[in-house]
């Protein structure tokens, strides 16, 4: 008899145990469900654009910046170094983190006949237009660091060239004889690095702001520096590129 009532008592206490373990405070269940709905929330805030190719359109201002930049300065005529481009670009993104980019661009650029060295008694500035084109690489910070949110802040290098034109018909009317100086046709090798700050929405479309430098060879503003202006300053060697530096604002659309 005794065995039984301690067996029943053993069987009791070890239901009551089960089900008492079995039991969830309403506090855990409350902050398992916040955790949860917390996490939901996340996975539908997050855009990811992995495997997506997209295209943009943008705008910029560029700042053309060569051996005789100074001319326009020393005048008056610093706002005309800045001059207008529009660039189209077509783009993939192999993951979060890594992507490429190709970019066509045209424009103006804008230059002197005269340096420092050579031509200091007149200024005799000329534009040209220009196209240039590059293959960027891609690098999302945003996504290197596992964040998937609609900002994403993107390094990027890249190589390219570039083909300016259209030199006589602004200086056919200079009294300088410029076309014994600058070449009326250049095709030229250049290189850029950048930062692109990007904000798309879940529809796939996006604004975005890009600001690069640029450097091409010397000749892409048609005029390199002569043996004469190498010697009129002692240890002047002529700078071996010509620089640029670019600020885009547009629109994208992921797809």
């Amino acid at each position: 008899m005794i065995k039984k009532i301690v067996f029943v008592a053993m069987s009791l206490a070890l239901g009551i145990a089960s089900v008492r373990a079995q039991e969830v405070p309403d506090t855990v269940k409350v902050k398992d469900s916040e955790f949860l709905s917390a996490q939901e929330e996340r996975q539908e805030s997050s855009i990811s654009h992995a495997k997506k190719f997209y295209v943009s359109l943008q705008g910029a201002p560029v700042l053309n910046y060569y051996e005789n930049a100074f001319s326009y300065t020393e005048n008056g005529k610093f706002k005309d170094l800045i001059t207008i481009q529009g660039a189209l670009s077509v783009g993939y993104d192999f993951s979060d983190i890594f992507g490429i980019r190709l970019q066509g661009a045209f424009g103006t650029g804008a230059g002197a006949c005269n340096t420092r060295q050579t031509a200091p008694h007149g200024f005799y500035p000329y534009s040209f237009k220009q196209v240039n084109g590059f293959v960027d690489a891609m690098l999302n910070f945003a996504g290197l660091l596992g964040n998937k949110s609609a900002f994403r802040p993107i390094v990027y290098i890249g190589a390219g060239g570039a083909y300016t034109f259209g030199f006589k018909e602004t200086l056919e009317h200079h009294p300088w004889q410029w076309d014994n100086h600058i070449t009326k046709k250049n095709a030229v090798l250049g290189f850029r690095g950048g930062l692109l700050l990007e904000y798309c929405f879940r529809s796939g479309f996006g604004f975005l702001a890009d600001f690069c430098g640029e450097a091409f060879a010397d000749s892409y503003n048609g005029l390199m520096p002569s043996e004469s202006d190498k010697s009129a300053v002692e240890g002047y060697p002529g700078f071996p590129f010509d620089l640029r530096a670019v600020a885009s604002f547009g629109i994208v659309y992921h797809f």
